[in-house]
């Protein structure tokens, strides 16, 4: 499958493609696609923080079974 897309920045892309010393724009951009869900998803997991309840007795379970018997 092949998809023409036109971009709207072309100085920008060019910009990206010099920075992350890559090769093509399709390489460039699948970087930067990479890059940017990447970001996306630290940020959601960064929103998540202080949301979960700690069970300290879980930490507690796991040592245990570490332990050599």
């Amino acid at each position: 499958m092949t998809t023409n897309t036109q971009l709207a920045d072309k100085e920008l892309l060019e910009e990206a493609q010099r920075l992350g010393g890559h090769k093509t724009k399709r390489e460039t951009i699948n970087e930067a696609l990479k890059e940017y869900v990447r970001r996306r998803n630290q940020i959601e997991a960064i929103q998540h923080f202080g949301t979960i309840d700690f069970d300290p007795e879980f930490l507690a379970e796991i040592d245990r079974q570490s332990q050599p018997r």
